[in-house]
């Protein structure tokens, strides 16, 4: 197990919005960081970063946390292997205790981990087989025929797969590997009759696949002597770890670029990623020969609203590519395209023109994606008013899909200049076409960003017993504003536990509330100092997210509206946490004395005997008096039950 002081040490040295920035684009808002959830589909980013506080928390879907909880949750991560994966980010070194760790791992996890070292030791392998003799002859003699430097077969770790039917299978078994990892993972294959093992990628120059943070999930291996018996391109197989629909070839080298230049190359192979880079065009990826997918199209827009499709010069393959196009329009992004020469691709163009040349064209003719289908599909149709109608639906369709009713208006306005059609006849047939889809039923006047707050998958609400929202409130005080101080010689966590002491009565119920309260108090009692980081980065999954929830919103509490001071809510700003503590405590008292009066009462209504009966009316004027009491001081009559 990891020992304390190195838990410790990644997390301090763990920024939130450098953990977080690998994998979505982040705006700065003011002090913080906005950017679009990962975690659930929003069309208005909610997703915020606290730099200062080193947490995030997403106001659309509730989640919360530090960086360790954020790696936990988006990559299925064990607290041990956060731990582990963030200690890597940051050259930390790893101290070990003596436990075991074995326990700490569900069976889910243990084969994600057999897969992830099968496809590193695999990548390594193929990495050093680049420079043995055959390696030199076929796999490194064909980067090099592409125009590759070691730069970028370094930055792309690619690799070559010898010819022998049994080279890595024999490596891994050199190196004592379970061979079933390999299987798992596509890299190679059992013979069940004969009970023998041979390799998937033979003879085959090999591009690894990464994810956002640069693990080897799968690969592609290209076919260097042609076999009619198998395809040019081979690829992995999905698994635990690789789920193509949501892999894009080279966003792990291309998220930065794609973030700085608020734009995303998309183009169709690795070759043309990794000529594209080497050039200067930093911003690429590709869906690696599979039609785009919104898994992939969502990954994008983690990074930018921005895509720009390159199309190889082929009008019959830009034709059958449209559909997926439609995809991209219908996450709301904005989509440019261009198109090559016949006969050329992204790959080979710009080799041709070279890396300056190539990135001045793809500036002088990105084209916004309407107006380019509208050309592609009207050429050659001036005298064929049947086949003009029928592209002007094709068009559209397209533009129906258009989340944003502004952007469908301005295109159907433009298009009916450029088709010669009423522009209301248009938008009547977008209106058409999105009634059909489901789309259009919402009334007029509703905006698309109503709808899709209606629309949102808002987080269960919590359902409090009486009083819990107090205890929660007084845990929010202790997390935010524990070592403020409450009088000259005490804290407000002095004043929270000296009052609990007091007044047994006020046990709080809620366990979460209860174990947070009395390990605060337990670590003071041992003269520890604690602040806001001592919740944020407990061990305590349970403890960080309900910290990093309320150290989120601590600009957005409001108090219950029974604390009212002359008619008026108290604040909650910070400068009146004194006044919030006491309202917690005296809402708290009051709740207990009502449950008092309400137990009273039932033992009164089952009274048989005088003095049962005399007794229990004493106690309930007793009661009543100190629940009036409160309750003046509260500046409220309510009564709760």
């Amino acid at each position: 197990m990891i020992s304390r002081q190195s838990i410790d040490a990644v997390i301090n040295a763990a920024a939130i919005d450098e953990v977080v920035g690998d994998y979505i684009a982040l705006k700065k808002r003011g002090a913080n960081l906005l950017g679009r959830c990962p975690f659930h589909d929003e069309k208005s980013p909610s997703f915020t970063v606290s730099p200062a506080k080193g947490i995030y928390k997403c106001f659309g879907c509730g989640k919360a946390g530090n960086s360790v909880s954020f790696l936990m949750e988006h990559d299925h991560l064990s607290f041990t292997d956060a731990i582990r994966r963030l200690a890597l980010k940051y050259q930390i070194v790893i101290e070990e205790d003596n436990a075991q760790t074995s326990d700490e791992y569900n069976e889910q996890q243990k084969v994600r981990d057999s897969l992830l070292v099968a496809l590193e030791f695999a990548k390594n392998y193929f990495k050093t087989q680049l420079k043995t003799e055959e390696g030199l002859v076929a796999g490194e003699n064909y980067f090099r025929e592409r125009g590759y430097t070691q730069q970028t077969i370094e930055e792309f770790e690619l690799g070559y797969s010898p010819q022998g039917w049994e080279s890595l299978v024999n490596e891994a078994t050199k190196n004592q590997f379970n061979l079933d990892y390999f299987v798992n993972a596509g890299l190679i294959k059992k013979n069940e009759e004969r009970g023998t093992y041979f390799d998937m990628f033979r003879q085959r120059v090999i591009f690894p696949i990464h994810d956002l943070t640069g693990k080897v999930i799968a690969f592609g291996g290209r076919q260097l002597v042609k076999d009619d018996k198998s395809p040019k391109y081979l690829n992995s197989p999905e698994t635990e770890v690789y789920h193509k629909s949501n892999v894009l070839y080279g966003i792990y080298q291309s998220k930065k670029g794609i973030k700085a230049l608020n734009n995303c190359f998309l183009v169709e192979g690795y070759t043309d990623v990794i000529t594209l880079h080497q050039a200067g065009v930093k911003n690429v990826v590709a869906s690696s020969g599979t039609s785009l997918t919104e898994g992939q199209i969502k990954l994008i827009k983690r990074f930018t609203e921005n895509v720009t499709v390159l199309y190889d010069g082929d009008s019959a393959g830009i034709k059958a590519s449209l559909r997926g196009i439609d995809l991209l329009l219908a996450q709301g992004l904005n989509v440019r395209t261009v198109s090559f020469p016949e006969g050329e691709d992204p790959d080979s163009y710009c080799k041709q023109l070279g890396a300056e040349a190539f990135t001045l064209f793809l500036k002088e003719k990105s084209r916004d994606f309407i107006l380019f289908k509208i050309e592609l599909l009207l050429t050659g149709l001036e005298n064929d008013p049947i086949r003009k109608t029928e592209v002007v639906k094709n068009l559209m369709q397209s533009i129906s899909v258009i989340p944003d009713a502004l952007k469908r208006a301005a295109y159907a306005r433009e298009c009916s200049k450029l088709v010669d059609m009423d522009e209301k006849l248009l938008l009547s047939e977008i209106n058409k076409i999105r009634r059909k889809n489901g789309e259009g039923n919402m009334p007029s006047h509703f905006d698309e960003e109503i709808k899709d707050l209606l629309q949102t998958n808002l987080p269960e609400p919590k359902v409090y017993e009486a009083g819990e929202e107090q205890e929660l409130e007084l845990v929010r005080l202790l997390i935010q504003n524990g070592n403020e101080k409450f009088t000259d010689e005490a804290t407000v966590a002095d004043f929270i536990f000296k009052e609990l002491q007091e007044d047994e009565a006020l046990k709080i119920s809620n366990v979460l509330y209860d174990r947070i309260i009395n390990e605060v108090k337990q670590h003071i009692e041992e003269n520890l100092s604690f602040d806001e980081h001592f919740f944020t980065n407990h061990m305590d999954g349970d403890i960080r997210n309900l910290a990093a929830d309320v150290l989120s919103d601590v600009d957005k509490y409001e108090l219950s509206p029974f604390w009212l001071a002359g008619g008026k809510v108290i604040p909650t700003q910070k400068e009146n946490y004194i006044r919030n503590l006491q309202s917690v405590f005296l809402f708290l008292k009051l709740s207990k004395v009502n449950r008092l009066i309400k137990n009273n009462l039932e033992e009164f209504a089952k009274a048989s005997h005088a003095d049962e009966i005399e007794h229990c009316q004493a106690y309930n004027i007793q009661l009543i008096t100190v629940r009036n009491a409160i309750a003046g001081i509260m500046g409220t009559s309510y009564n709760v039950l």
